[in-house]
């Protein structure tokens, strides 16, 4: 093993803390980007002013937290501020779940005997369905809708990450589909 000298100092490509990759300008970055990353959050929150807000903290993380290198660092903008806005969205969800609690602390809403049924019956089909399919694609969904990444989703279903996506694009189809299937039958 070659002697190296031992340094905290950040090697040449991996970025520093304040400071963007060799050979990017924050200021040409920002600029050349913003409107992008604006437009592209504006679509996932539905809400201009919240997306200029995830998007000057998707431009911090850049400042603060830089990728390693400067390859794609239009790719990487658009991951971290999808990743911001989905944060922005559970959070928002958290909220006003709380705010609704505060309006009504008992808990004691009236709810239709109809919808009780419906969502009972609903519960019942989606169990069916989920219960109908290969264990891995099952798996691989209810991992998904609980919030892991694809990586540990990955690690959970002992796949390669790569595949995960693919994964849970046929497993949501032939959820669909099953679910659609049944419900037809039922009526």
């Amino acid at each position: 093993m070659p002697d190296r000298p031992v340094s905290n100092a950040p090697q040449p490509g991996q970025g520093a803390r304040g400071k963007v990759p060799a050979g990017i300008s924050y200021e040409e970055t920002y600029h050349s980007f913003y409107a992008q990353v604006v437009r592209q959050l504006t679509y996932l929150l539905g809400d201009r002013a919240a997306a200029e807000d995830v998007a000057q903290e998707t431009f911090l993380k850049l400042y603060t937290v830089p990728p390693p290198t400067r390859q794609n660092i239009g790719g990487w903008l658009h991951q971290v501020g999808a990743r911001l806005a989905l944060n922005y969205l559970r959070t928002e969800k958290r909220r006003q779940r709380r705010e609704l609690q505060a309006e009504d602390p008992s808990g004691d809403k009236v709810i239709p005997l109809e919808e009780i049924m419906w969502r009972q019956e609903t519960v019942r089909l989606v169990r069916e369905v989920l219960g109908g399919m290969p264990a891995r694609e099952r798996m691989a969904l209810l991992l998904r809708h609980t919030g892991l990444t694809y990586q540990e989703i990955a690690v959970a279903i002992e796949v390669a990450p790569g595949s995960v996506g693919t994964l849970l694009a046929r497993a949501q189809r032939r959820f669909l589909d099953l679910f659609r299937q049944r419900k037809d039958d039922e009526q």
